[in-house]
């Protein structure tokens, strides 16, 4: 069980090494204008990309942004600007009444998020700055903290006024002082402003938060397995029997963008049973055996909570995962069971062993994404299974079907 383990941990590490690389279709425009079609090294980034690695073939160079114009990957677009940036102190250990206002002159990728009369772009390095663009007018949007002198925090809300000058043209669109300096809010305003005058158009909220839900059901192969076999049990050899579970499942994605990792949350039933018969020798010099007839059944509610990577590198229609995470299994009922009766002796014996109320484990996975349906394989560990045995061990390999109602 170890080396399987052990050669699982060191796949998923293998994987997850690899995940770095993410080439997928995409092109950049040159400084010069040039449209090169390729790919690129997606990461669905928060903080701005500095450079990006673009391949054409064998060939991979590193684009920095003096070098583009725009880019384009993941249906996203980034704009390159040499521009002003306002870099004010805003780390509050850092700051004070006389903190100055700076601005810097750099050359940056930006994120297209608004295009239209007025193209609205963000830019990410420790907070959000948010840049307009409308005609040959491209400026940042200002917004800061300042400090007053009786350390109080003061917002500077530059940025309102910025977006009714801009807005002039249209009496219907305006920037109120309650307004907030986030992406949601100024997408909101400025789409209404790119729709001036369509009196049926109303802004529609993108979630925040990509989830998906729905069902599934397995079967399996489960081995009761004693790491030190004496006593009762000694002589008994673990055979796999089959097992079955059924539940439902929630998952929320982390970069809601190609989907590829994201936390899942599975509540199940799990239900096995078997007996085993086995002996073993007691009394050598007289070749007399000991016959066990060993009974095992358990039924659990779970929890499962699982980290899935999915090899998504273009939203195909097959995508291969792997997964891992804890298991908690609350029994429901169960028994262990045995019957023994030794040669030679008249009285047999009968034990009852207890099983734990929570049962601990671990998980690993393999499948694939078809559209709805979703296949793969489990290997299922959990240890601590009686009361009596801290070694006493639950091992299963699953096949299950799972399918999403999204």
């Amino acid at each position: 069980m170890r080396i399987k383990i052990s050669f699982l941990g060191l796949f998923f590490i293998s994987v997850l090494m690899h995940a770095q690389n993410n080439f997928i279709p995409g092109s950049v425009i040159t400084a010069e204008g040039t449209t090169r079609n390729g790919e690129i090294n997606f990461q669905d980034w928060k903080r701005s990309p500095k450079q990006i690695e673009f391949r054409n073939g064998n060939e991979t160079m590193i684009y920095t942004p003096d070098l583009l114009q725009e880019f384009t990957v993941n249906q996203e677009t980034y704009i390159s600007r040499y521009t002003s940036l306002d870099v004010t102190e805003q780390n509050l250990d850092k700051m004070h009444a006389d903190t100055p206002v700076e601005f810097m002159d750099v050359h940056v990728f930006m994120k297209q998020i608004v295009r239209g009369t007025i193209n609205l772009f963000e830019y990410f390095d420790s907070r959000s700055h948010y840049f307009v663009e409308k005609g040959d007018d491209f400026r940042e949007l200002n917004y800061r903290q300042m400090l007053t002198k009786d350390s109080k925090l003061r917002p500077q809300k530059n940025f309102i006024g910025q977006l009714n000058l801009l807005f002039s043209d249209c009496k219907s669109v305006k920037a109120s002082n309650s307004l907030d300096y986030k992406r949601e809010e100024l997408m909101e305003v400025i789409e209404k402003y790119n729709h001036c005058g369509e009196t049926d158009y109303k802004f529609k909220k993108k979630n925040k938060i990509k989830s998906d839900y729905g069902v599934f059901v397995g079967v399996g192969l489960t081995q009761l397995k004693f790491e030190r076999t004496t006593g009762v049990f000694e002589g008994f050899e673990p055979e796999h029997t089959v097992s079955y579970n059924v539940g439902g499942f929630y998952e929320i994605f982390i970069n809601d963008q190609l989907k590829k990792w994201s936390v899942l949350g599975e509540l199940g039933y799990f239900s096995v049973e078997d007996s085993y018969e086995y002996s073993y020798v007691y009394s050598a010099a007289l070749d007399y055996k000991s016959h066990q007839n060993l009974k095992f059944d358990l039924s659990t509610i779970y929890l499962n909570l699982m980290v899935r990577y999915r090899f998504n590198t273009n939203n195909q229609k097959i995508v291969p995962f792997l997964e891992a995470g804890p298991s908690f299994n609350y029994s429901l009922s169960g028994s262990m069971e045995v019957d023994q009766h030794k040669d030679n002796v008249e009285v047999d014996n009968y034990y009852v062993f207890e099983l734990r109320d929570v049962i601990y484990g671990l998980q690993l996975g393999v499948g694939v994404d078809i559209a709805k349906f979703n296949v793969g394989i489990r290997y299922v560990t959990n240890s601590k299974v009686l009361n009596f045995a801290d070694r006493t061990g639950l091992n299963s390999f699953n096949a299950r079907v799972s399918y999403s109602f999204n």
